[in-house]
């Protein structure tokens, strides 16, 4: 089964809409929150942080981002099973004894404002 096979359910398709509550839970891992980051993320990130060169941005994965193994589960209407599909994102690490984002500063995100799409 290739990509093009693959469909999403009508809620998923055109992402998941978010409003931050400034909870900083989705900025903590101890309720399983995370924070993915997607090319125009890291391209807007890249600019903020003054990421000039390779290096520095391969400096900058390794400190601070992580791969998230993920998964979602899929019945296309009609079929008898259903699926598991597997895929693998980016994601910024948690550290610290409450598992944090680096950038989670008194329940904000102080980049968040490069994170959106504008």
């Amino acid at each position: 089964m290739t990509s093009l096979d693959i469909k999403l359910s009508k809620i998923l398709e055109n992402g998941i809409k978010f409003s931050c509550q400034m909870c900083g839970a989705c900025c903590r891992g101890f309720k399983e929150g995370e924070v993915y980051l997607y090319k125009d993320d890291i391209a807007r990130l890249t600019k903020l942080l003054n990421l000039t060169s390779k290096a520095k941005l391969r400096n900058f994965a390794k400190e601070y981002l992580k791969v998230i193994n993920d998964s979602f589960f899929w019945k296309e209407p009609g079929a008898a099973r259903a699926k598991t599909y597997r895929y693998k994102t980016l994601g910024f690490k948690f550290t610290g004894d409450d598992e944090h984002c680096h950038f989670l500063k008194d329940n904000r995100c102080t980049i968040h404002e490069a994170r959106q799409k504008h």
